[in-house]
């Protein structure tokens, strides 16, 4: 460094941030006893001290002033005296004095007396009012109340108690306060809310009081729950990839208890990451308790709370802003296993809301400007919906059985035309996913079109025949356990014979090694993968939220052949037969049956 930049830099003036971090780093310095009597300084009063200290004249009395306001046991009339004192001097709390606002924030201020409550809220709307550069300093600190105590104990039923809610409605107050008098406010409220967001592996109660406050912001900011709902939404599919299915299904054969509290950690599994270690078995009970607030949020919005009645406008307008979140977040999420079901719900409250989302997602499946990755996601959604909803009405479901054929057979018409016919999966990705969703939506749904004739005879007029004869023989790169389920159906009801293709395919199946785009060698089986999102919900108390509107898979048991049909004999072992297997639950743990995909299961 030369001489003159030396010189340049000793003699500069301190900085406001340099004279405030000299400050903070004294008054670290200072003991002052753990529990001291709060008394103003007698000799002068707070506007004297600001006074003193912004002419650079006395500092040693400002300081003392804030260890008194950071370290004492302040009473209601503490409280209420030195906020009259700050009052008289709003004027003077520029940037200079931001430890002294500091130090007004700190003070425990929610829990005090109504009239206590109400002076505090007037100084800080009246502080922001005439400083709104303290705003970001304001609201961080208000947001970090919605966090709780570290002695807090767990709510029962996740419901705050009266004391809690007081605390909350003081605090909820102000924001509203701010949110009119300071718009800036809107701004920094919302980025607040994303950066104090509790991570993961945190409490299941931190976690609780902190959604509780955040879907509440919502009653008083209608216009932030686009983006509130955005943010819990990505934060609750981190608890999901993070609490993996296949481990909350082996704690729950394990043990009757569906979760552990956090207290129970010599039989918890936990799981070790480079950062932390992750109780599994608590995020999964973490993410069961958000997303039952979310449920009940969702449907006391669309709901009157006094009769129960469906808000229409109300719910045509939560969701626009749900079906934008799903678009953005939850759609190109791979291997979710809950999160979704914020949809699910969505479409059990009105018919219309289900043909609205059944519509969205088939108008992805059919855009080729769309990436082939999401528009197989999207055909998924749409079979395990069809298939999983019992509220999804046979018109409904004839309708979008009846899409997928005739994409299906003017996919095949136009490969028809080609000399040659490349029936690599990966070529032909869509086609095949759109395949095996509607053998998939046959074998759930077969029972609806039995009842009666006319039903059969929708079936039989999608031309599944052709649909498995085709040059592209999607029976070969389908799911076996929809391709056997398929092939019983339509065995049964004479709408197409499928073991012959079957039978070609398992002797001439091999794999496929192809080159990558970073040139990795790589290995397929040919087989798409399979994916349902609304695949059995397994999470206990959420669930209640889902049972009433969902179809578990009722295995059908079929009769041996008999030696005289013209079926050749050997393909007996192939029909679907688990009479083994009982399809009613026989216990609590066992109420969603069959919880890997495809959903059901089938004798190999």
């Amino acid at each position: 460094m030369s001489v003159i930049s030396s010189r340049r830099k000793n003699s500069s003036p301190p900085s406001i941030l340099k004279k405030g971090k000299a400050l903070r780093s004294r008054l670290s310095e200072i003991k002052s006893p753990n529990k001291v009597k709060f008394v103003l300084p007698h000799a002068q009063k707070v506007q004297n001290i600001l006074e003193e200290y912004k002419g650079n004249k006395i500092s040693r009395d400002y300081e003392n002033l804030l260890c008194l306001i950071r370290d004492a046991e302040l009473t209601d009339e503490d409280i209420s005296s030195l906020l009259k004192e700050a009052t008289e001097c709003i004027t003077l709390l520029n940037q200079d004095l931001r430890l002294f606002v500091e130090a007004i924030l700190s003070v425990s201020w929610i829990d005090k007396n109504n009239g206590v409550v109400s002076e505090y809220q007037s100084f800080i709307v009246n502080l922001l009012s005439a400083h709104n550069y303290h705003a970001k300093l304001v609201i961080e600190k208000l947001v970090t109340l919605f966090l709780p105590d570290p002695g807090d104990t767990d709510w029962p039923d996740g419901i705050p108690g009266d004391a809690n809610n007081r605390k909350y409605i003081n605090v909820h107050t102000l924001l509203n306060l701010l949110m009119h008098v300071v718009p800036m406010c809107k701004e920094i409220l919302m980025n607040s809310i994303s950066k104090y967001f509790p991570y993961y592996n945190k409490s299941t109660h931190i976690h609780e009081c902190y959604l509780h406050n955040v879907l509440w912001i919502l009653e008083y900011q209608p216009s932030f729950r686009h983006d509130i709902l955005h943010l819990i939404c990505s934060k609750l599919i981190i608890l999901d990839v993070n609490a993996p299915k296949e481990e909350i299904e082996k704690f729950i054969n394990a043990d009757d208890e569906m979760f552990l509290m956090d207290d129970d950690s010599k039989s918890v599994k936990t799981s070790t990451t480079s950062f932390t270690v992750v109780n599994r078995h608590t995020v999964a009970h973490t993410l069961d308790m958000c997303l039952n607030m979310l449920f009940n949020y969702i449907t006391s919005e669309c709901h009157n709370s006094k009769d129960g009645q469906l808000r229409w406008d109300k719910t045509k307008s939560l969701y626009q802003d749900v079906i934008s979140v799903f678009d953005k977040v939850i759609l190109p999420t791979y291997n979710t296993h809950h999160v979704q079901y914020v949809m699910f719900l969505m479409c059990c409250f009105k018919s219309t809301i289900t043909e609205a989302f059944l519509n969205f997602l088939w108008k992805k499946v059919c855009n080729p400007n769309v990436p082939p990755i999401l528009r197989q996601a999207s055909v998924n959604y749409i079979a395990s919906l069809v298939a999983r909803a019992n509220f999804i009405s046979l018109s409904i479901l004839k309708g979008t059985l009846q899409q997928m054929a005739e994409w299906i057979h003017t996919y095949n018409s136009n490969q028809d035309g080609l000399e040659c016919v490349n029936s690599d999966v990966r070529v032909h990705s869509v086609f095949y996913s759109v395949c095996q969703a509607l053998f998939y939506i046959v074998s759930f749904r077969h029972k609806d079109f039995i009842g009666k004739k006319k039903n059969v005879v929708f079936l039989d007029s999608l031309n599944m025949a052709k649909m498995v004869t085709s040059r592209l023989n999607p029976l070969r790169v389908c799911q076996p356990a929809v391709v056997q389920n398929f092939a019983a159906v339509t065995r049964k009801y004479q709408l197409a014979y499928c073991y012959t293709i079957i039978e070609h395919n398992d002797r001439n199946t091999m794999p496929i090694i192809y080159q990558d785009d970073r040139g990795a060698i790589l290995m397929s089986n040919n087989v798409l993968e399979a994916f349902y999102p609304f695949d059995p919900y397994i999470l206990e108390r959420s669930s209640k939220k889902i049972e009433p509107f969902y179809r578990e898979y009722e295995e059908t048991c079929e009769e041996p052949m008999d030696v005289d049909t013209k079926e050749p004999n050997h393909e007996i072992d192939d029909f679907l037969c688990n009479q083994e297997l009982s399809s009613t639950p026989s216990s609590k743990s066992n109420k969603f049956s069959y919880g890997s995909s495809p959903g059901f299961k089938f004798k190999g």
